[in-house]
């Protein structure tokens, strides 16, 4: 379970292990660049595809502070993780790590979480999540949905109580129809959805206009949460999954800022909540590239995770 949280940047930052995504997008050094982030052992987590855009310099800026090129979509990325970041172990009894989100993915940020949940079995583990949000440059264009289905095998949520209802827990994004055709695959009993408050009001406006008709189609409760709040929106969340365990089946699906992607998939997967289901719904590779901007302050998730014995 999560300990000692809070927002705002570490003390220091300087760190055993840094994990990067390296992708098309500028925002993927950013925070790097910005913070002069250093550790000991670097790990750039790479998609496999779209290769373009910012992606050649993005690696070539991280190969040159020799950091490890590794997947962070394949199914044994979690393993993967773990094991670069094993011969850390060798110089401390607590390790603290970097993670910079900006630009990873659903399904890269699930990676992450799975494997810090492996490497916490060796010992404690500090984390410092980094999220550099971005310039809004008018409402998302969503790609043709190529795949709805949980993101992990092992995040599918497994209900002991099958005949329970459905509830969906969603984050929002300001991409038009997008929650609308993914309430509508998934058919819940009930939903509750939270609407992202960020940075810039043109943000927000767009959010409030793409889900709009969202109440007059489900029967949904809607929250607001701060983009620069993770901690108190970690705790939102969790105290909804508490009231909601044992009267429904739940799945999450985390649209919306990365940043309540990483709320939603780290407080399921340290709490062992694998009766939850985490869905995803992405256009994959057809998805339109746009390098968007950093944009705004940096916002922080600072906490601990206890060690945990391996399972006999």
């Amino acid at each position: 379970m999560i300990t000692l949280e809070e927002d705002g940047a570490p003390t220091s930052l300087s760190f055993d292990v840094a994990i990067v995504p390296v992708g098309y997008e500028t925002r993927c050094r950013w925070v790097v660049e910005r913070y002069d982030i250093r550790a000991r052992i670097g790990i750039g987590l790479e998609f496999g595809f779209l290769q373009v855009g910012s992606y050649a310099d993005n690696r070539e800026f991280f190969e040159h502070r020799s950091w490890k090129i590794i997947s962070g979509i394949a199914s044994d990325s979690p393993a993967a993780i773990a094991s670069a970041v094993s011969s850390a172990w060798a110089e401390s009894d607590m390790l603290r790590i970097f993670i910079d989100i900006s630009s990873m993915s659903r399904e890269m940020i699930a990676n992450v979480a799975l494997a810090l949940d492996i490497i916490r079995r060796k010992g404690a583990v500090e984390v410092s999540v980094a999220y550099a949000p971005s310039k809004f440059g008018g409402p998302y264009v969503a790609g043709p949905i190529r795949r709805d289905n949980p993101i992990k095998l092992n995040l599918a949520g497994r209900s002991s109580k099958p005949e329970l209802p459905l509830a969906a827990v969603f984050g929002l994004g300001c991409e038009p129809g997008l929650a609308l055709g993914a309430l509508q695959v998934l058919g819940p009993d009930k939903g509750w959805v939270f609407l992202p408050i960020g940075l810039d009001p043109k943000f927000d406006e767009a959010a409030r206009k793409a889900n709009r008709h969202l109440a007059d189609i489900f029967n949904i409760v809607q929250f607001e949460y701060m983009i620069s709040s993770p901690t108190i929106t970690r705790g939102r969340f969790e105290a909804l999954l508490n009231a909601l365990d044992g009267s429904f089946r739940v799945i999450a699906v985390p649209f919306g800022p990365k940043i309540f992607a990483w709320l939603i998939i780290a407080t399921i997967v340290f709490a062992k909540r694998y009766n939850i289901g985490i869905w995803t719904f992405s256009s994959k590779e057809s998805g339109v590239v746009v390098d968007r901007e950093a944009f705004g302050e940096v916002v922080w998730h600072v906490f601990k995770l206890p060690p945990e014995a391996r399972s006999t």
